[in-house]
């Protein structure tokens, strides 16, 4: 009996003569004007010129663009007295929401003006086939929105608003859970429906485990794709692995202090994979550090000595340690960004590095010593970035973990002012959420005794906040 031939992969070259649509999902396109097949059949809009701004007319009524277009974003205005007037009607509402989904929320939490991201790129035309993720769409636009309205009554419209549509989510979450436990339907868009909601979770200040559970239950569906979907659709999964992975890097650092902690052994954690990241990418989110937040997210995994393997704890904190030391990032300079967002990423990048070693280190008392001059170096690089930079977004974390170390008072000021400014410019309320337990951890050093340790705030607070 002749040996069965070995089965062969088909690969989908990636198109250059088809439409921008099909390029940039790396589709084979069947160069069909003016519509390809490919956008017909997935209701895409079929592009065949250079990209331009998401919305066709800069904003004056919320009535004159009835069908947005997903190109590419433009910076976030400076004033948002446009956004404060909101339109009577129901359908107008809802194109006022997707407008500043575009022009000023996605602007607001990405660490660089890039044409690539995924909130407009990906979620954009899925919000116009799926209801549920226009629901996540217009659920976080209009949260974020009620935090920046200078009216109470707007405000509160707003909130409830958004809460309408959480509401929705979730529904349509459910409906499409699969009884057999298997992956549900609509698998890409219940995913991104989940993630935006983690999302939504920080913008409300949320301090439950719910936003873990729910990065739980997207690790689970990421980790049932199959190989062949993830080549087939490489640009939408790989899209999925990147919003997981920056939420998921915040979960390690709360799942010592939560009860939602991970089961995971710490080899397993070790043998996790991600998605080859794209090359020559920078991320809306990590910009270049990718890589690295994908090893943070594993530090959950090895902070647990097991007294039966002692060994095979230290070998996973050096593997652990290894990489965050070795690991190194595109040159930014070659990635089509200007000098200043540049080396504003670079010392985004170096900031979590720092932040990541103050993470890991925590864990050993071995190597305790070495945390105070990571985080007055952490801080160094923070200063780099200036206030309001596009990369000041993603500031959170490594400001968090620093600014737990430190003792000396006019570092301890000068984290206070630069966490004031992000709250003021984002208005997110987990950034309150840092500076509460921050002011906590530094009162008794401030009154003349030693600084608390911010996980023994957290605990007796109870509480769970993602740094996203």
């Amino acid at each position: 009996m002749a040996d069965p031939k070995p089965r062969q992969r088909k690969f989908a070259p990636r198109s250059r003569t088809g439409c921008l649509t099909c390029r940039a999902r790396r589709k084979r396109c069947d160069n069909a004007q003016p519509q390809c097949a490919n956008c017909a059949r997935l209701n895409l809009k079929c592009e065949w010129q250079a990209p331009r701004k998401v919305v066709a007319e800069s904003y004056s009524s919320p009535s004159r663009s009835r069908s947005p277009e997903f190109q590419v974003a433009g910076p976030v205005s400076s004033s948002l007295d446009a956004w404060d007037v909101l339109p009577g009607d129901h359908g107008s509402e809802r194109m006022h929401l997707l407008q500043y989904y575009v022009e000023a929320f996605v602007p607001s939490v990405q660490v660089a003006p890039i044409a690539s991201s995924f909130y407009t790129s990906l979620y954009m035309p899925w919000s116009f086939q799926i209801e549920g993720m226009l629901d996540a769409i217009l659920a976080i636009s209009s949260a974020q929105l009620a935090r920046r309205s200078q009216d109470a009554d707007r405000a509160e419209h707003l909130r409830a608003v958004s809460l309408r549509h959480e509401r929705k989510c979730y529904d349509f979450i459910k409906e499409r859970l699969s009884p057999s436990g298997g992956l549900p339907k609509d698998t890409y868009q219940v995913t991104a429906v989940i993630l935006i909601l983690v999302g939504l979770e920080a913008l409300n200040g949320v301090k439950t485990t719910r936003w873990i559970s729910q990065l739980k239950s997207v690790q689970r569906i990421l980790g049932a794709l199959s190989p062949e979907q993830s080549i087939m659709d490489c640009v939408e999964v790989d899209s999925l692995h990147r919003h997981f992975t920056y939420h998921f890097a915040s979960a390690s650092l709360m799942a010592r202090v939560s009860n939602a902690g991970s089961t995971c052994s710490a080899e397993q954690g070790l043998m996790m994979t991600s998605a080859a990241p794209m090359p020559g990418t920078i991320d809306p989110l990590m910009g270049i550090s990718y890589q690295l937040c994908d090893l943070i997210s594993r530090i959950q995994y090895v902070t647990a000595s097991n007294p039966a393997f002692p060994l095979a704890t230290e070998a996973s904190f050096n593997v652990i340690e290894q990489g965050i030391q070795n690991w190194t990032y595109e040159n930014p300079f070659t990635l089509g960004v200007d000098t200043r967002i540049a080396l504003d990423l670079i010392a985004l990048a170096e900031a979590y590095r720092l932040a990541a070693l103050i993470q890991l280190y925590r864990t050993s008392p071995s190597c305790s010593l070495r945390i105070q001059s990571y985080a007055s170096r952490t801080m160094e690089f923070i200063a780099r970035i200036p206030p309001g930079s596009p990369a000041e977004s993603s500031l959170l974390y490594p400001i968090f973990l620093a600014g737990a170390e430190l003792d000396d008072e006019t570092a301890i000021e000068q984290c206070f002012r630069r966490l004031e400014g992000i709250q003021k410019r984002n208005r997110y309320e987990n950034v309150e959420c840092v500076q509460k337990v921050l002011k906590e951890v530094w009162r008794p050093k401030l009154e003349g005794g030693q600084r608390r340790d911010w996980e023994e705030v957290v605990r007796e607070w109870k509480w769970s906040f993602t740094l996203g």
